[in-house]
C-alpha cells in the first residue's frame, strides 16, 4: 500500500470519507499544506508519535473536509419545514424550545439558515429554537463561530433579508447579527464515530444532514442514518439532501416487510428528504402516467409497498417498456431489503432506457446490498458516464436530486 493509499485508509477510517484514487492530487497537496516539504511518508512518520498524531491528523481533516457553501442552498426542501407545527408538537410534550441539528454543517451557512427561516417564520415574536451545528473539522467551526460571510454566499437572501440579520464590513463581508447568534450554537461532532446524540444533548425535533452522507462509504451512511432517527423525539422529523437519501444501506424502517405472526410495528419518526410528496387524496385513481408514478412514489414512501406495485402495474400494462416504472418497482424491493428483486427491476429499467443513470446507480446499491461488489463497481462506472445534466426524460424522479450529487455518490462508492 502506498503512503497517499494508507492516508486515504486514516481518513476514511476516522472520518467515514472515502477518497477516491482520482483524489490522490488533492490528499497530496493537503498534505503538503500540513507538512509542508515532508510528502505523504513523512506525514504518517511524523504522525506515528503520540504526542503529534491528534494534531497532524486534526489539521488534515481541516484541509480534506473545510468546504464553504451558502445560504439557503435548495431553498424548497427548508420551505417544507413546518416550524410552527414543530413548536406545537415540542410544546405538547412539556418542552418549550424546537431543537434543532444541523449535522456536517460546514462553515455554518446552513444553520444559520434554519436559525434565520425559524426567526421569520415566528416574527414579531422571538423563536423559540436552539440550533446546533457540528462537524468534523475545528478550522471549519472556527470560521462558523466568526461568522463573517462573502457575498456570494448570501446572496440567494435577497436585500431585505440580508439588511435583517446581518452587518456589512469595509472588506465587503457580512456578519452575521445577534438575532442569529443567540440562536445558533456549535461544537464538534464525528459522525463516523462519535455517540448519537453528540454526548450531553437531549433528542431533537429536527435533523438536517444534507450533501455530507454522499461522501461516506458504504455501509456507513446508512448506519448514521440510522442513528440521526434514533436521536430524534417521538414526531421529530429528518431533513436529508435528495441523494444522502439514497445512501441508506438498509431497509428503510416504514416499508420493511412484517414478519409472519408479528404485531404491526410502530412507524419510524418521519423522514423528509429531497423528493418528499404529499399523500393523494384517495378520493380516486390517479390518471395519467405521471399522476400513476407519483402516487406510485408517495405510496412507496408511507409504507404501502403493495399499493405502489399496483400503480406501477397500471403503468407497464400500458407501456410495457416504461423505464421510470420499473426504477420505482426496483427501487421499492431494494427499500423493503429484497435486492434480488430490485436487480432484476433495475435492469429492465436499464433495458427501456440505456441512458438512465439514476437506475444505474441505484442498480449499484442493489448489488451492494447482495454483497457483489464487482458488479456495483460496474454499475456506479456505468452511472458516471451516463450523468447528463441536459437529460431531462426522467425529470419525474429527479426532482432536486442535483446530478453532482449523483456522481459524488458514485466516486465515493467507487473510491470505496
Amino acid at each position: 500500500m502506498t503512503a497517499l493509499a494508507e492516508l486515504a485508509a486514516l481518513i476514511r477510517e476516522e472520518t467515514g470519507i472515502a477518497l477516491a484514487p482520482a483524489q490522490e492530487a488533492a490528499l497530496r497537496a493537503a498534505v503538503e499544506r500540513v507538512t509542508p516539504g515532508l510528502g505523504p511518508e513523512g506525514f504518517l512518520r511524523a504522525a506515528a508519535s503520540a504526542a503529534n498524531r491528534a494534531e497532524l491528523m486534526s489539521r488534515l481533516f481541516d484541509e480534506v473536509t473545510v468546504q464553504e457553501t451558502t445560504f439557503v442552498r435548495d431553498r424548497e426542501q427548508f420551505d417544507r419545514i413546518g416550524w410552527r407545527e414543530l413548536a406545537i408538537c415540542a410544546l405538547s410534550a412539556g418542552r418549550r424550545m424546537i431543537r434543532v441539528w444541523s449535522a456536517g454543517c460546514a462553515t455554518g451557512e446552513e444553520p444559520y439558515t434554519l436559525a434565520l427561516l425559524a426567526a421569520e417564520a415566528f416574527a414579531p415574536a422571538q423563536p423559540p429554537v436552539d440550533v446546533l451545528g457540528t462537524d468534523i473539522s475545528g478550522a471549519a467551526l472556527s470560521a462558523a463561530g466568526t461568522g463573517r460571510y462573502r457575498p456570494r454566499a448570501v446572496r440567494g437572501l435577497g436585500p431585505a433579508l440580508v439588511r435583517r440579520y446581518f452587518g456589512r464590513q469595509a472588506d465587503g463581508r457580512y456578519p452575521v447579527g445577534p438575532q442569529l447568534r443567540g440562536l445558533v450554537r456549535f461544537r464538534r461532532h464525528n459522525l463516523a464515530q462519535d455517540p448519537f446524540p453528540p454526548p450531553g444533548e437531549a433528542p431533537f425535533d429536527l435533523v438536517v444532514c444534507r450533501n455530507v452522507l454522499i461522501y461516506f462509504a458504504a455501509p456507513l451512511a446508512g448506519r448514521v442514518i440510522e442513528s440521526f432517527e434514533g436521536s430524534l423525539f417521538p414526531g421529530g422529523s429528518l431533513l436529508l439532501g435528495a441523494t444522502d437519501a439514497l445512501q441508506r444501506t438498509t431497509p428503510h424502517p416504514a416499508l420493511a416487510p412484517r414478519q409472519p405472526g408479528a404485531s404491526a410495528a410502530r412507524p419510524g419518526p418521519p423522514e423528509q428528504h429531497g423528493r418528499q410528496r404529499r399523500r393523494r387524496d384517495p378520493a380516486g385513481p390517479p390518471g395519467s402516467r405521471d399522476e400513476q408514478l407519483t402516487a406510485a412514489l408517495a405510496a412507496a414512501d408511507h409504507g404501502d409497498p403493495g399499493g405502489a406495485a399496483t400503480l406501477t402495474e397500471a403503468v407497464l400494462t400500458a407501456d410495457p417498456l416504461d423505464a421510470d416504472a420499473y426504477f420505482i418497482r426496483g427501487l421499492i424491493a431494494l427499500n423493503v431489503g429484497e435486492p434480488h428483486r430490485a436487480v432484476a427491476a433495475l435492469r429492465r429499467a436499464l433495458y427501456a432506457d440505456a441512458t438512465f443513470a439514476l437506475a444505474a446507480f441505484t442498480l449499484g446499491r442493489a448489488y451492494d446490498q447482495l454483497g457483489d461488489a464487482s458488479a456495483a463497481r460496474r454499475a456506479y462506472r456505468q452511472a458516471l458516464g451516463l450523468l447528463d445534466p441536459e437529460d431531462h426524460r426522467h425529470e419525474l424522479l429527479l426532482q432536486q436530486i442535483d446530478i453532482g450529487d449523483i456522481a459524488a455518490a458514485c466516486r465515493a462508492r467507487l473510491g470505496g
